[in-house]
């Protein structure tokens, strides 16, 4: 019988070289596959699932109050607070927006004149100026105010109520002595009181009269676009304000 070479130490060596160069360029090749699927996108079945709709915090809108709720003095009524206002809910999602408001009303002639819709998730109430104008006694306007906001939280259970406070002089004692039972009935009613007084301050927010605009003719009391523009802004900021 033929002798059977035993294999030697150098020859197993070269072969275990051979193997492992030969796995070496086959790991090497597959890098660029592994890499791809590691990018690619995972199937439907395993993809994260999309966030739930959230529905918007205030589907249901009340304005209410006098000629700068109506837009008066803004060049256009888009560009008035209520409709800048209006407008940034409803890109959130508010599906209804009420506006009971005439010029030159006093409060208890808003808060008796139409029904009130039930179920608000909001109301933004912007009256007493013309009770400066037609002298109501500062008692009487407490009442009517109470009375107005608890028609709106009985109708309105969850309602976030935002009041506004009087477009008037700042410094004069009938501006203050409004303003304080606006915020202090207001806060009575868990609602939230914006001040407009200092906006009427400054000069560049009014006027000048004359101007040819989307109703009237402007005068030098009424927001103009920079007015109404800030009075939006502040309300937003109330909104959005989320420490609260």
């Amino acid at each position: 019988m033929p002798n059977n070479p035993i294999p030697t130490i150098n020859s197993v060596g070269r072969k275990l070289a051979i193997v492992l160069i030969v796995v070496i360029v086959v790991a090497i090749g597959a890098i660029p596959m592994v890499r791809s699927l590691l990018k690619a996108p995972s199937s439907p079945e395993s993809a994260a699932p999309e966030k739930p709709f959230q529905s918007p915090e205030y589907q249901r809108v009340l304005f209410a109050g006098d000629s700068l709720t109506v837009g008066r003095d803004a060049d256009k009524l888009p560009q008035s607070f209520r409709e800048l206002v209006a407008g940034e809910l409803r890109a959130e999602g508010t599906s209804s927006v009420t506006t009971i408001a005439k010029s030159g009303a006093r409060l208890n002639y808003i808060a008796q004149s139409k029904k009130l819709p039930s179920d608000l998730d909001l109301a933004i109430v912007e009256l007493g100026t013309n009770d400066i104008r037609w002298q109501t006694p500062i008692k009487e306007f407490k009442i009517q105010y109470q009375k107005y906001l608890a028609k709106i939280n009985a109708s309105s259970p969850e309602v976030k109520l935002i009041c506004l406070g009087v477009w008037h002089d700042p410094k004069a004692k009938i501006t203050q002595s409004l303003d304080l039972v606006i915020k202090s009935v207001c806060l009575e009613h868990s609602g939230s009181y914006v001040q407009i007084s200092d906006l009427f301050a400054r000069a560049s927010n009014r006027g000048p009269a004359g101007r040819a605009t989307w109703n009237v003719k402007s005068d030098a009391f009424h927001p103009n676009n920079a007015g109404h523009q800030a009075i939006a802004a502040k309300l937003l900021h109330e909104l959005h304000d989320k420490s609260k």
